[in-house]
């Protein structure tokens, strides 16, 4: 009877790893091969006790799976850190433009993010008058934290 409970022990995990697995990499250009993957290995334990094997594949294809997991982790890290920045830089960059809009200013914005995606770094680059200019910086500085100091103003 031992053997039946490990053997349903060792269904189940394969089937929540590899629920787990497929979950994860759903959106990614890798979530087809992981889908295959689990697939096998929820195959290859299902039809285990077929080939007569004592010890559990599962057992021994686990570090493998384990190294797998984490980089498909890794992978949907950075591609969720990508989003988070993208998404922080297009916000910032509207939020100027729509505020130089105000003030009748034809300009382009570009943001460079910093430690934990904080705006550090703008490059404004179109025509607005003198006084704009210093009230955009001002409003910059103040609002978004960005220093005069990193401020690229070109063109008048």
């Amino acid at each position: 009877m031992a053997w039946l409970r490990e053997y349903l022990v060792s269904v189940v995990s394969a089937s929540m790893l590899s629920g787990i697995l497929i979950r994860l990499t759903r959106n990614n250009a890798s979530g087809e091969i992981v889908r295959m993957l689990c697939g096998i290995l929820i195959t290859i334990v299902l039809i285990q006790p077929i080939t007569g094997k004592k010890a559990l594949l599962w057992e021994s294809a686990l570090p493998e799976f384990s190294a797998q997991a984490e980089d498909v982790i890794a992978e949907g890290t950075a591609a969720a850190d990508n989003m988070r920045k993208e998404f922080i830089k297009q916000r910032v960059q509207t939020y100027i433009l729509s505020r130089a809009g105000a003030m009748d200013a034809d300009i382009q914005a570009s943001v460079t993010l910093g430690e934990n995606f904080v705006p550090c770094h703008v490059r404004i680059t179109g025509r607005i008058s003198p006084i704009n200019r210093s009230k955009l910086t001002q409003l910059i500085a103040s609002e978004l934290g960005i220093p005069r100091e990193q401020q690229e103003w070109i063109g008048q």
